[in-house]
């Protein structure tokens, strides 16, 4: 049974395949009070107070399905 997180929890991971500064340097998922799940993501930043997280919350991504394959016909017009 995979891990569930309880209401207003979440957790962070950090990214180790980060490639750009536009991908997130930890994300992880949280379960907001309501019990929706969210995706989140944070990024380091440098402020004029110091260093601090840039937090995104999204919704889960679904990953689409593949499109299916058109079935050929061995009818040849011909």
């Amino acid at each position: 049974m995979a891990y569930e997180h309880q209401n207003g929890n979440g957790s962070l991971f950090k990214n180790t395949n980060k490639t750009n500064d536009n991908q997130p340097d930890y994300s992880g998922s949280i379960k907001l009070q309501d019990g929706t799940n969210q995706q989140i993501a944070a990024w380091i930043k440098e402020g004029a107070k110091g260093k601090f997280f840039s937090i995104k919350l999204s919704d889960p991504y679904v990953k689409p399905e593949a499109a299916p394959v058109a079935e050929t016909s061995d009818d040849l017009p011909f």
